[in-house]
């Protein structure tokens, strides 16, 4: 890992992601600062870096470090940002680029009488700071090129196998997590649809073309569903989407009208046919569904 730091060989060697359907992007490794050492290389100053006994070399003598939400630090994740945008975007692949969008826990899934391990102050700062970076990204992405997750799923789990921890989730994320990769590669493969560029400001019309495609998918603890806008090809954004979950064809739960072209249900108490209808609303208030059948998440 250190030495990946070292060469930020993924900006000069992106063979690395030739093939990738996703390309998927985890923030959560921010929370550390950079050290700037005396050659001019930038690294973080991860555990790995403490566990490498680098910094005790005395080629490292005179390093600096640059804490995080500090403005140096962000004007370097921005130039950093732009880099790595930049290389996905000449290679094609910038719009398989997708922002896992988490947050730290303030809490653990279920009652407990265990200490939780971080303060408050500490989870809300660290919060922050990934909300800044959340948005800068939003400036030059999509929304559908975001993962998005309940306050009830960002829960920690006190007993996960790699520790308690903040960014250490209930089983129910990784769940969820999983349900909209699924979704997104599934519309990407039977569809071979490309991403467009800026979204219109006003939303597509249906009398000329615009269309959606919808998936849904079942996980223990809920019902994932994620449509599409598609007109000529290629999937926008802008637009009203609406949402029915129907058990034997009868309208079970609904989601109104909204700016997120994904929506998420809990499991019916009522056994059935699981299927979700779709709907768009464009600019003229005309309106467009499409339905699918709820498909099994096995894991």
């Amino acid at each position: 890992m250190v030495a990946y730091d070292f060469s930020k060989q993924i900006l000069t060697q992106p063979t690395a992601f030739q093939d990738a359907d996703l390309i998927l992007i985890d923030l959560i490794d921010e929370r550390f600062d950079l050290v700037a050492l005396p050659s001019g290389h930038l690294i973080t100053n991860s555990n790995e870096l403490a566990e490498s006994g680098l910094l005790n070399d005395s080629s490292a003598k005179g390093f600096q470090l640059i804490k995080s939400g500090s403005p140096e630090r962000r004007d370097l994740w921005i130039q950093g940002m732009h880099k790595f945008l930049a290389v996905l975007s000449q290679h094609n692949k910038l719009d398989r680029l997708i922002i896992n969008k988490v947050y730290w826990a303030s809490c653990f899934e279920n009652a407990s009488d265990t200490n939780f391990p971080v303060s408050l102050a500490t989870i809300e700062k660290a919060n922050q700071e990934l909300d800044w970076m959340y948005n800068e990204l939003a400036k030059k992405l999509h929304k559908h090129q975001f993962l998005h997750f309940s306050p009830q799923t960002l829960t920690s789990d006190e007993h996960h196998h790699w520790g308690v921890s903040p960014f250490h989730y209930c089983k129910q994320y990784y769940k969820d997590a999983l349900a909209q990769l699924i979704s997104i590669t599934s519309e990407n493969s039977t569809k071979g649809l490309l991403r467009e560029g800026p979204a219109p400001e006003k939303s597509l019309l249906i009398s000329e073309g615009a269309t959606i495609t919808v998936a849904a998918y079942k996980s223990e603890h809920g019902i994932f569903a994620q449509c599409s806008l598609v007109m000529n090809g290629s999937i926008h954004e802008s637009g009203e989407f609406a949402f029915y979950l129907l058990v034997d064809g009868d309208r079970h739960d609904v989601r109104w009208y909204e700016a997120l072209p994904n929506a998420c249900f809990p499991i019916p108490d009522t056994l059935g046919e699981l299927t979700v209808i779709a709907f768009y609303q464009d600019s003229s208030g005309e309106k467009y569904s499409c339905q699918c059948s709820v498909s099994a998440l096995n894991l």
